[in-house]
């Protein structure tokens, strides 16, 4: 679409034309990466075709896009796809990928303030401190009191440079899913912000800048955050957060000798040299789409196309069949690896869709991701399946079929811990039902018995020794009876206080009980699971695993097999080293729908 060249509220005016993307003519042009949005504009597109009804927020992209002397050439989906054929749709949403890789620029609107004159502050300016390599001290303002210790005061200037670092921060574009391709597939970006402009390397620096400052050399900054208020220093780690995200995966799209290049980068699948389609799925999944199918479609630029094969949109199919197609390609990727069914959006019970296949629609929170994704790596130091190798089989469309062992059963459920950093209130409430339900299955209340039974499964058994998260050396080992809270530090902490632990048993209790729930067993065991678990459910060992999982039995006439829906992963104190498997020398070869 050709953007005619226009000044303040003159009406748009587009001159749409069809381009062969390998014709060299149609080279030269620019996308945009926006959030629809609902709410139609009152004001239409003049385009060569009639007038085209758009968003409020493309609307406003489009005004603060348009140049005042020159036409621009654009590619917007809105616009130049028709969302009214089904099958057009399709093939374009196939091409996106390719129309973002070839375009010249890519212009990401974060949005706009509704008056141009309530922004005192370049929204960018927050950022670009940190790309330019300063101190946390050169933007906050740190006072040091009488006894030594430093605190912080926000004055006016502090105030209106993060009230306009929220506007992009806050921004919906961070939250949409399409715009993850959008991103990182074109070779130049343009964040925009009204008439305010960055780049998204201009991100990337800044994150990598700030870690440097925080965690590299003398630790210059180190203190910093530590008397920042919560609010400020949560929303700082979320937008890096998800600037760090996006850059794992722009490894593929980069030369190795571009400075921003990612290659090298530590993986949640060390044993493969890319990003899995299940990394892909999961990372992302936090991310929001008003059509299931995007879920998947969206991310298909980021997955090697030996994998997808045919795989390709189509929006006339059923939800259901295009979440199972895509998930028996990613099992496929990786050797029917059972670390594909490690998370939380299994089981979902929604129609058509079997237990064994996750529920890509489900939007899981941010934290909750980074902590599967942590559980998958680290699955290496178990070994419930005692070096037995095994897979799931799919001889039937819906039905996975295994074999295994059953290791326990489920007699009662806590209520979920949420995240280890809950106010101090929740955690003592949760803590004390937790501590009651270990007493219950150890058979006694006595401290010192409870404590080590209780601390050691609320860290899975594992011990961060502070060394890096990812590759092979990663500083992650099983826990030694001195790697747990002492006495002291554990009341403190069942008291609501989760400050009193030491940091790295804090750091993977937090990774490994967040989101998840407090078990005990028939036979007096101890373990981790997700929400949905109840009493009855079923633990087994599938062999040729490295986590034990938990199944719901099944009634059903038309099969002689053992039956059951998949409910989830989980930890289970006396199963994770093969001791099961060993005991018995008994297979099942069991059924899940």
């Amino acid at each position: 679409m050709h953007l005619y060249p226009g000044t303040d509220h003159q009406q748009l005016y587009i001159r749409l034309d069809v381009k062969n993307l390998n014709d060299a003519n149609a080279h030269g042009y620019n996308c945009v990466s926006y959030v629809w949005g609902t709410d139609i504009a009152t004001e239409a597109v003049n385009t060569n075709k009639g007038e085209l009804p758009i968003t409020v927020n493309l609307l406003s992209c489009l005004r603060h896009l348009r140049h005042k002397e020159e036409t621009l050439v654009l590619w917007v989906d809105a616009i130049c796809i028709n969302q009214n054929d089904l099958n057009e749709k399709s093939d374009q949403v196939a091409l996106m990928g390719e129309i973002y890789s070839r375009c010249s620029t890519v212009y990401i609107w974060l949005g706009a303030s509704l008056s141009p004159y309530s922004i005192i502050c370049n929204p960018f300016r927050f950022i670009q401190h940190f790309a330019d390599n300063k101190h946390y001290s050169d933007v906050f303002k740190f006072l040091r009191t009488e006894s030594g210790s430093i605190s912080f005061q926000a004055d006016d200037d502090f105030t209106a440079l993060w009230e306009s670092f929220l506007l992009i921060a806050k921004s919906p574009w961070w939250t949409r899913i399409w715009t993850i391709q959008e991103a990182f597939l074109p070779g130049n970006s343009a964040l925009c912000f009204g008439n305010w402009r960055s780049t998204f390397d201009t991100l990337i620096i800044a994150r990598r800048n700030r870690l440097r400052h925080l965690f590299n050399g003398d630790q210059c900054c180190k203190e910093a955050p530590k008397v920042l208020p919560a609010s400020i220093k949560r929303t700082i780690d979320l937008f890096m957060g998800q600037i760090a995200w996006i850059e794992r995966f722009r490894q593929a799209h980069l030369a190795d000798n571009n400075p921003l290049s990612t290659k090298g980068q530590p993986q949640v699948f060390p044993d493969y040299n890319h990003r899995p389609f299940y990394e892909v799925a999961l990372t992302f999944s936090y991310r929001l789409c008003s059509e299931p199918r995007d879920k998947i479609y969206s991310l298909l630029p980021l997955v090697k196309r030996s994998v997808i094969r045919s795989y390709k949109p189509d929006y006339t199919t059923a939800i259901a069949h295009s979440y199972i197609q895509a998930f028996k390609l990613m099992l496929e990727e990786m050797g029917n690896d059972y670390r594909c069914m490690i998370g939380p959006i299994f089981g979902s019970g929604k129609s058509g869709l079997p237990s064994w296949v996750p529920d890509f629609a489900e939007a899981i929170p941010v934290g909750i991701i980074e902590q599967i994704l942590r559980r998958i790596l680290l699955s290496s130091l178990f070994d419930p399946s005692n070096g037995e190798n095994g897979y799931p089989r799919y001889q039937h469309p819906k039905r996975c079929f295994v074999t295994g062992v059953q290791a326990d059963t489920v007699i009662s459920v806590s209520p979920n811990l949420e995240s280890a950093y809950i106010s101090p209130q929740r955690l003592k409430s949760t803590l004390r039902q937790w501590r009651s339900l270990c007493e219950t299955a150890l058979g006694t209340s006595k401290e010192d018995i409870v404590r080590i039974a209780l601390s050691h499964v609320m860290c899975a058994s594992m011990t961060d020794d502070g060394v890096p998260l990812y590759g092979p050396n990663r500083g992650w080992r099983r826990t030694k009876e001195n790697d747990l809270p002492s006495q002291e530090e554990w009341q403190y902490f069942m008291d609501g206080n989760m400050w009193s632990l030491p940091e790295g048993y804090r750091e993977t209790m937090h990774m490994a009980s967040s989101g998840r729930s407090l078990y005990i067993t028939s036979r007096g065991r101890i373990g981790l699971c997700y929400l949905k678990v109840k009493s009855n459910d079923e633990v087994w060992i599938l062999i040729g695993s490295k986590l034990p999982f938990i199944l719901r039995k099944v009634s059903r006439n038309d099969s002689h097999l053992r039956t059951y829906h998949l409910v989830g992963d989980c930890f289970l104190e006396g199963v994770m080293d093969g001791e099961v498997v060993q005991a018995t020398t008994k297979r099942y070869s069991i059924v899940i729908i």
